[in-house]
């Protein structure tokens, strides 16, 4: 609380920002796996005075920080500064859902993205978080104050006749006024401005597919470890069944998702070489490619839910380490096929649960 109070005062309430200087505009938003403690991060960037969509990114990322009531942004920012460094475009101006200067300690999300960002940035809130509000009577454009212990922290604006107002606050760079005349700017056809707008649905749409791509498997061997173990789903126990030269990768399989062409439970490798697994030992991973085999006994590659991604060159090499396996023991692999591909073979499986629901480790 005493940093909140720190930054805060580095926070630039004032700004004009006229619509001649800005051509992009980005909405930033999260969406959180809470049983797996994790978080996808969503920006998309529109074209100014278009709004249409020139570029999006979402990336996901294990939780660092708790939850704690007012100190939210604490817990947003790893993510979604993650997604800023791979936006391409340089915005103008930022909108983000959540509070600026309208909060406790004067600085909310917006303030605190925009400090670190360097933009101009607006908090635009569906709900109030404190204050005391007046009332908005009138048409689109239409404003109230926003007060807290005597001072204004923001405003009560009316984006669309007959919606309920959204609370528009500063976040950084930018005046009260600017940021109330922008909200309303970029509120063509909803209540709430469609870079905000998009970016919440955004990051929905990557919450679902990154759940969707979320299996809890029980681990059968280990990389490095010689002979082909296999769980045993009736006695819950891991079996020695034959010898088997070492594989690159932990490997195990799915709790619950059988695969038709088989008839057993779907494989999938766990790319996590830097911890020790126990044989039967049941882990939260998220699926992140399949290799296709001509006979459909496709194998999944996963990463850990709560650790970050390996990076793209260790991925890669984990990929031909893997192919080369499968090619040498003249198994009839075909090709990599990729995320969508994979998730695909998870529909195709089915699980016999409703996979939009949130997982969590069970008995580990």
């Amino acid at each position: 609380m005493a940093l909140q109070r720190e930054l805060a005062a580095r926070v630039v309430r004032r700004g004009s920002l006229p619509e001649r200087a800005v051509k992009l505009i980005a909405g930033a938003d999260c969406a959180f796996d809470k049983p797996n403690g994790r978080a996808a991060g969503a920006v998309v960037v529109l074209a100014w005075p278009s709004l249409e969509v020139v570029e999006q990114v979402t990336v996901e990322m294990p939780l660092t920080f708790p939850y704690v009531p007012g100190l939210l942004s604490f817990r947003e920012m790893p993510v979604l500064l993650a997604a800023f460094e791979k936006v391409r475009g340089a915005p103008d101006l930022l909108m983000v859902d959540g509070h600026g200067y309208a909060h406790p300690r004067r600085f909310g999300f917006a303030c605190h993205l925009g400090l670190l960002l360097d933009i101009p940035t607006i908090g635009v809130a569906k709900s109030r978080l404190i204050g005391e509000q007046g009332t908005v009577a009138g048409p689109r454009g239409s404003r109230a104050d926003l007060t807290h212990e005597g001072e204004v922290i923001g405003s009560m604006v009316r984006t669309r006749q007959g919606v309920r107002s959204v609370y528009v606050s500063v976040g950084h760079r930018i005046s009260l006024e600017a940021a109330e005349a922008w909200a309303v700017r970029c509120a063509t056809k909803y209540r709430i401005p469609e870079p905000t707008r998009l970016a919440d649905r955004l990051a929905s749409v990557a919450k679902r597919h990154m759940v969707e791509a979320t299996l809890e498997i029980v681990i059968e061997q280990r990389a490095g470890e010689a002979g082909r173990w296999e769980w045993e789903q009736d006695r819950d126990e891991v079996v020695f069944r034959h010898e088997l030269e070492p594989m690159p990768t932990h490997y195990g399989c799915s709790v619950d998702i059988v695969n038709p062409a088989d008839g057993e439970l779907l494989d999938v490798m766990l790319l996590d070489l830097g911890r020790p697994y126990d044989r039967g030992q049941r882990t939260v991973v998220r699926v992140i490619d399949v290799l296709r085999r001509a006979d459909g006994d496709d194998k999944l590659l996963a990463v850990p839910v709560d650790r970050e991604w390996p990076s793209a060159r260790t991925i890669e090499r984990a990929r031909k380490e893997i192919w080369a396996w499968y090619v040498a023991h003249e198994k009839p692999v075909t090709r990599w096929g990729g995320e969508e591909d994979a998730v695909g073979v998870i529909r195709a499986c089915g699980s016999g649960q409703d996979r939009s629901k949130d997982l969590s480790v069970r008995g580990s």
